[in-house]
């Protein structure tokens, strides 16, 4: 019976001292993909009717995309298994009701330090892991 009682409670203080579970897979898988994905959210807020996709380009570290009006392209970096994206350069074009998500996006973009990659759905999470973007990839390339 102690033995039971030892062992339940060395369980128990392992698993309370990993309390901080590892989320993200190692970013440089991101190097490997060379896909589409449609944005699902930006923090936490669906976007998926919105129609929004993405292309990685995992050889060139580049993202580009168009988020209603105008197209961007940033560039990102895995250093030490953080990513670090630059912040998105891209068209100047003013269209009416069509802009609500850009300036979101440009600032968000910054921000992603890890991913979370399972099956076909991308999440780009913070240096805390909160998630930033989720994305699902799509047939198409």
């Amino acid at each position: 019976m102690k033995k039971v009682v030892f062992i339940i409670s060395a369980f128990l203080m392992i698993s309370c001292g990993n309390s901080e579970k590892e989320i993200s897979e190692d970013p440089a898988a991101l190097n490997a993909i060379d896909s589409e994905y449609k944005l699902l959210e930006i923090e936490g807020q669906d976007v998926s009717s919105e129609g929004f996709n993405l292309q990685f380009n995992g050889e060139e570290q580049r993202l580009s995309g168009k988020l209603g009006c105008n197209n961007f392209v940033a560039t990102y970096k895995i250093q030490d298994s953080v990513i670090k994206f630059n912040p998105p350069l891209g068209t100047k074009m003013y269209c009416e009701g069509k802009m609500e998500y850009e300036d979101d996006f440009g600032k968000i973009l910054p921000k992603i330090r890890n991913v979370k990659i399972e099956d076909n759905n991308l999440t780009l999470l913070s240096g805390d892991n909160e998630e930033l973007l989720s994305l699902k990839k799509t047939d198409e390339k």
